[in-house]
C-alpha cells in the first residue's frame, strides 16, 4: 500500500507580534489583543480559574477577551470550557457568599466543569500506569483524559485538536477532530520541550504552544550542550492535525505549505492537557513522560527529523503563561496567580524575597535571578516594589488581592520579546479575603481555617497541588472546590471597575 502524503500548513516564526493566528487571512478575524492568563498550580488553580471565568462571563467582559493562556491546571478548566459545545452552560454562575450553604458546597452536579476536580485521579492513573498494553509515555495523557476530559466528552484519542472555526481543513479535512467552540477566546496551552531527552544539568528547556490552529516551540534556539553537540530547535509551527509529523524532505513552499507524512497518532485533547501537566520530577521514569516528534525548517539534512522530544509542565518555563502573550505584542492582560503561596505582609519588596514569602515565579519577571527561570524578567525591578505592596496594602485592608500596574515591557531575546512601552496588567492573587469571610453564613465560615490545623478545608484558599488530601494526587472535596471557585469569582466580581476599565 501506497504511503498517504498530505499537505500540512506550516508557518515560521515570523517574529514579535507576529503569531499565526494575527496574520491577515488565517482566521476570519484576528483575536484582539487582551489576555487573561491563569498560572499552574493542579486543581487549585483549576477550580480557581473556573471562578475567574465565572465572573468575567457574569461581567460581560468574556467576549473582550481576545486569548486565554493557560498551563497546567489551569489547563483543565479552560480546555473543556473552550471546547465543548456546552461549556457555557458547563461553567456556572457565581453565588453571593451570604447564599452558600454546607448542603450546597458539598455537591458538585456531573455536569458542572468544577466535576473532574472531584475525581479520583489517581484510580485512573494506577490503573493505566498497570496496564501491560498501555505505554508508559501514554499514562498520564489517558488519565488526565479520563479524569478531566471525559466528562465534557472530549475525551478521543483518535481525534485531533480541531482547527478554529471558519478554517478551511485543507487536505487533513478527514482527520477526526474536535473544535473550539466559535465566540470563545483563542487558548494557547504551554508545555515545555527538554532537550535532550535525558535529564541532565546541562538539559535544554523551551516553550512548546498548543493551539486550535497549530503546534510547536515558536522561536527558534541553538541549544549546545557540553560534548560539543548542538540543535536548532523551533521557529516552525505545525497545524493542529499534522502535529507529530516527519519534517517535510522537500521543505515547505513559497505558500507555507509542506507535503508530509502524518503523525501515527493525532495529536489531541488528552494529549494537549497531558503535555501542559506533566509535572517534572527528578525521580519520575523519564519514559512516562509525553513525547512528540519536533523539527525546525528546514529539518535536519533535509529529511525526517527522528526525534521525538520529551514534554513536560509549562511550569518548567513559565507557570504564568504570560511570556507567550507578550511575544505576541498582548499589551493588556489580566493574570490570575493562584498560588500556593501567601502573600507575606512582612516581606520588604525593596529586595528580593526569601523562600516563601510570595509566589516564586513572580519575581524573575522583575529581573531576580533564578535557577528554574532564568530567561523571564520583562518588567524593571521598580515595578516589583510597587505589586507586591499593592497587594500587601490590599490584604492589610481585608479586601481581595486584585492590583493594576503599568509597567514599561524589557526586551527579552530568549522570548523573542521587544521591549518599549508599557504593559497594563490587572493581577488577580489567590488569597483569603476578611470581608468575603465575614459575609459567609456561620454554618460555613466555622469551617475555615484558623491558622495550620488540619480540617476540611486545611490551607485554603492555598491548596497544595499534589496530596491535599490524604490517599489522593489531586482530587479536591466538593466542599474545597465550591469554596475556593466561589472565592475565586467574588474576588474579580469585587474588582469590576478596574477589570472592565483594562478590557475596555
Amino acid at each position: 500500500m501506497a504511503t498517504r502524503l498530505v499537505t500540512a500548513r506550516v508557518w515560521a516564526d515570523a517574529g514579535f507580534g507576529q503569531a499565526p493566528e494575527q496574520c491577515p487571512g488565517v482566521l476570519s478575524e484576528p483575536p484582539a489583543r487582551t489576555a487573561v492568563c491563569f498560572s499552574g498550580g493542579g486543581t487549585r488553580s483549576m477550580v480557581a480559574s473556573i471562578g475567574q471565568l465565572r465572573a468575567l462571563q457574569a461581567l460581560g467582559l468574556l467576549d473582550r477577551v481576545g486569548y486565554l493562556s493557560c498551563v497546567s491546571g489551569s489547563a483543565w478548566a479552560a480546555v473543556p470550557f473552550v471546547f465543548a459545545p456546552d461549556g457555557l452552560a458547563r461553567l456556572g454562575t457565581p453565588t453571593a457568599p451570604e447564599a452558600l450553604t454546607r448542603s450546597a458546597l458539598d455537591t458538585v452536579p456531573a455536569e458542572s466543569l468544577l466535576h473532574p476536580a472531584t475525581i479520583w485521579f489517581k484510580d485512573a492513573f494506577g490503573g493505566l500506569d498497570a496496564d501491560p498494553e498501555v505505554a508508559p509515555g501514554d499514562v498520564w495523557i489517558r488519565a488526565v483524559g479520563q479524569t478531566f476530559l471525559a466528562p465534557s466528552d472530549l475525551h478521543a484519542l483518535d481525534h485531533s485538536v480541531g482547527c478554529a472555526p471558519g478554517v478551511d481543513a485543507g487536505e487533513l479535512s478527514d482527520v477526526p477532530r474536535l473544535r473550539m467552540r466559535a465566540g470563545a477566546p483563542f487558548p494557547v496551552i504551554h508545555a515545555t520541550v527538554n532537550w535532550p531527552g535525558q535529564r541532565s544539568e546541562h538539559q535544554h528547556r523551551v516553550p512548546f504552544e498548543q493551539t486550535p490552529l497549530y503546534a510547536g516551540v515558536p522561536q527558534r534556539h541553538t541549544l549546545p550542550v557540553v560534548t560539543g553537540e548542538e540543535r536548532v530547535v523551533g521557529g516552525t509551527l505545525i497545524e493542529a492535525a499534522a502535529v507529530g509529523c516527519c519534517a517535510p524532505e522537500a521543505g515547505v513552499d513559497s505558500d507555507g505549505r509542506a507535503i508530509v507524512l502524518p503523525a501515527a497518532r493525532p495529536w489531541s485533547l488528552a494529549s494537549m492537557l497531558g503535555a501542559t501537566s506533566a509535572f517534572n520530577t527528578p525521580d519520575r521514569d523519564e519514559r512516562a513522560y509525553p513525547r512528540v516528534r519536533t523539527w525546525a525548517m528546514p529539518g535536519p539534512d533535509g529529511g525526517p527529523d527522528p526525534v521525538d522530544d520529551m514534554l513536560t509542565d509549562g511550569g518548567d518555563v513559565d507557570t504564568l503563561s504570560l511570556h507567550g502573550m507578550l511575544r505576541r505584542g498582548v499589551r493588556k492582560l489580566v493574570v490570575c496567580l493562584n498560588s500556593v503561596w501567601p502573600v507575606d505582609l512582612d516581606h520588604d519588596p525593596t529586595g528580593w524575597p526569601d523562600p516563601g514569602q510570595i509566589d516564586p515565579a513572580l519575581p524573575p519577571l522583575f529581573g531576580q535571578s533564578s535557577l528554574r527561570w532564568p530567561h523571564n524578567q520583562v518588567f524593571p525591578p521598580s515595578a516589583y516594589v510597587d505589586l507586591v505592596r499593592g497587594l500587601q496594602r490590599a490584604r492589610r485592608n481585608g479586601r481581595p488581592l486584585v492590583v493594576d500596574t503599568h509597567a514599561p515591557l524589557v526586551d527579552n531575546a530568549w522570548w523573542g520579546i521587544e521591549g518599549g512601552g508599557d504593559v497594563s496588567i490587572v493581577w488577580v492573587y489567590n488569597s483569603r479575603v476578611r470581608e468575603w469571610d465575614q459575609r459567609l453564613l456561620d454554618e460555613v465560615r466555622q469551617l475555615l481555617p484558623t491558622g495550620d490545623e488540619e480540617g476540611p478545608l486545611a490551607r485554603f484558599p492555598h491548596y497544595r497541588t499534589i496530596g491535599q488530601n490524604p490517599g489522593a494526587l489531586t482530587r479536591l472535596t466538593p466542599l474545597q472546590a465550591n469554596l475556593l471557585c466561589e472565592l475565586a469569582a467574588w474576588s474579580v466580581l469585587s474588582s469590576e471597575e478596574m477589570v472592565r476599565s483594562l478590557l475596555a
